[in-house]
């Protein structure tokens, strides 16, 4: 870990910035995607739970 705070220059150069700009972006689209796969299955349980509630009480 030391060696690689060695490595890293200040101030940073183009192609270091083109490279944490990219996994940066990269690593909020996949967090996007978590986030709506997440809704997904919250919105699929709401449905079975509304499903369960008026089969149980019929309603």
């Amino acid at each position: 870990m030391v060696t690689l705070f060695r490595r890293l220059s200040v101030p940073a150069n183009e192609s270091q910035m083109a490279v944490a700009l990219s996994l940066s972006a990269v690593a909020m689209a996949l967090m996007l995607w978590a986030i709506l796969w997440q809704s997904d299955v919250i919105s699929y349980q709401r449905d079975v739970i509304r499903w369960m509630w008026s089969w149980k009480f019929g309603g």
